[in-house]
């Protein structure tokens, strides 16, 4: 048996993106049916590059492990050796706007023409920095190349996270939106992640069979012990109304009456227990921010045999 630590979902099929038949709240206790087994590791392509509009370094995500992309190939020119953006076609008229940077990345609006007279080719350009419209030689007439179509810019299709390392999921540096220029320093290459542990389960409050993620959830008995000190309450609410039965000792054997509850005002589980010392029955928490209060006795050798109620536990939920 297992119970749910956080919310999830039970799905029709092994495979994690299958249709889904539930929700699954913390506290819910399903049977294992079979499993566990493992998916096929996920496998995303990282890219390391810097932003033409800020020039930020790092890794991106440029295809998902679904196949989808989220960057395209972009039609621009890059500035090969600095010179001057010119306010018109004809160098002696125009006014220069100001100076390239190398490797600035373009947007092509127009040409390229040719200037018979000088033995030139410009065209117009947006640069992609600072949205400055203007003219830019492509070749001198020396045969000097001042800017080239470029085969490492990329375009942003949607939003996603530059981060600082190769493994996705690492520290951000800022987010890239939609339309945002990439420049790759590195050719795109393959990050393999461990696949998911799925299993097929029973839910033990309606009966549904279907697949959920291991990760969610941790194994379950009706068996507990006490390991850090705690209460046992007349109900499942945490208030200062509720009424504290007496103190659990750590070591103290318990039985489950029920499966977990999520007492939402608090954010904790809950479970109702009977102690085998005394035979009282009431309330306590399993755990709260990393401290484990009640912990499922998962050794046979260890647990003695539950009660009766915690035996005919799964036949009453699925009755």
């Amino acid at each position: 048996y297992f119970c749910f630590d956080e919310e999830s979902s039970l799905s029709a099929k092994f495979e994690s993106d299958s249709e889904k038949l539930k929700d699954l709240q913390p506290g819910d206790v399903l049977e294992m049916l079979e499993g566990p087994r493992k998916e096929e590791p996920p496998e995303v392509l990282r890219m390391r590059g810097k932003t033409s509009k800020d020039g930020k370094n790092g890794w991106v995500t440029f295809r998902e492990a679904s196949g989808e992309e989220c960057f395209k190939l972009a039609k621009l020119l890059v500035c090969k050796q600095s010179i001057a953006l010119t306010t018109s076609f004809d160098i002696a008229t125009g006014k220069a706007l100001r100076k390239l940077d190398v490797g600035e990345a373009l947007d092509l609006l127009e040409g390229p023409n040719e200037d018979s007279v000088r033995s030139l080719s410009r065209v117009k350009v947006l640069a992609k920095k600072d949205g400055k419209e203007g003219w830019v030689t492509v070749k001198g007439n020396q045969g000097t190349s001042y800017t080239e179509e470029s085969d490492k810019h990329y375009v942003c299709i949607r939003p996603v996270s530059l981060e600082k390392t190769f493994p996705s999921g690492s520290a951000e540096v800022r987010r890239i939106e939609e339309e945002e220029v990439f420049e790759a320093l590195e050719a795109p290459k393959a990050e393999k992640k461990e696949g998911i542990e799925r299993c097929r389960g029973r839910t033990l409050t309606d009966g549904t069979e279907g697949w959920f993620t291991m990760s969610s959830c941790s194994a379950w008995t009706p068996a507990y012990k006490c390991l850090s000190s705690t209460v046992l309450n007349d109900g499942p609410e945490i208030s200062e109304e509720a009424n504290t039965l007496r103190k659990l000792d750590v070591g103290e054997l318990l039985e489950a009456v029920d499966t977990p509850v999520l007492e939402k005002s608090a954010g904790l589980l809950r479970l109702q227990l009977r102690a085998q010392k005394d035979n009282l029955m009431g309330f306590a928490t399993l755990r709260n921010e990393g401290t484990v209060f009640l912990q499922p006795l998962l050794d046979d050798v260890e647990k003695k045999p539950p009660a009766k109620s915690a035996v005919k536990l799964t036949e009453k939920k699925v009755a």
